[in-house]
């Protein structure tokens, strides 16, 4: 297993971090306790892990203010 590596988005002004770590074809980007994993295409993995943050961010938050905001 490769060694994660960090990663870093800006939303609105605030700054979410996580990392990455590729496995053969396979992209898995980690935030807090959440993963994603994905197949590597075209993309350089550094630019898809940031991509996939942003969706496990999105999906946090949409969480939260679902169970009213905690």
């Amino acid at each position: 297993m490769a060694t994660p590596t960090p990663v870093e988005i800006e939303i609105n002004g605030k700054t979410y971090k996580g990392s990455y770590s590729t496995d053969g074809h396979l992209l898995t980007t980690r935030y807090r306790m959440q993963a994603m994993t994905d197949e590597v295409r075209s993309t350089a993995p550094a630019i898809a892990a940031r991509g996939m943050l942003a969706r496990l961010v999105r999906l946090e938050q949409r969480d939260m203010g679902g169970a009213g905001g905690h």
